[in-house]
């Protein structure tokens, strides 16, 4: 399943947690959804390492060396759909902030969930007399 793809389901499922058809209990789902924040935050760091990790002119002054540092370049730096280490870390990281999101909304459900379970039961224990 590609990237993108996977972030498209994590968006679907924040979508049915937001409607309250996925819930994960509350404190479970922020530690994920920080696990998330925390993983992406390490890849936004060696994204940004890999902008000086190659210097094309280290390569030397001919042509072809040159041309074969470009390619280094090119696998550490290159652009959207390049298979670069960057382009593959910036896909991780649309796939980690969609499943952040999907847990924080799911804990809200269940928060919200929780919290109207324990209203209707008060009202109904306040029947009792």
């Amino acid at each position: 399943m590609a990237p993108n793809e996977l972030a498209k389901n994590f968006q679907d499922l924040a979508g049915d947690a937001t409607a309250g058809r996925l819930i994960i209990e509350y404190d479970a789902a922020e530690r994920c959804a920080k696990w998330c924040d925390d993983y992406k935050a390490d890849l936004q760091a060696l994204a940004y390492r890999t902008q000086s990790m190659v210097a094309v002119d280290s390569f030397g002054t001919l042509n072809s060396a040159r041309s074969l540092g470009k390619k280094f370049v090119d696998l550490a730096e290159g652009g959207a759909g390049s298979g670069s280490y960057a382009d593959a870390a910036a896909q991780h990281i649309e796939v980690l902030t969609a499943m952040a999101d999907m847990y924080r909304k799911a804990g809200a459900a269940y928060k919200n969930c929780d919290e109207a379970t324990q209203l209707a039961v008060k009202q109904q224990t306040n029947k009792l007399d």
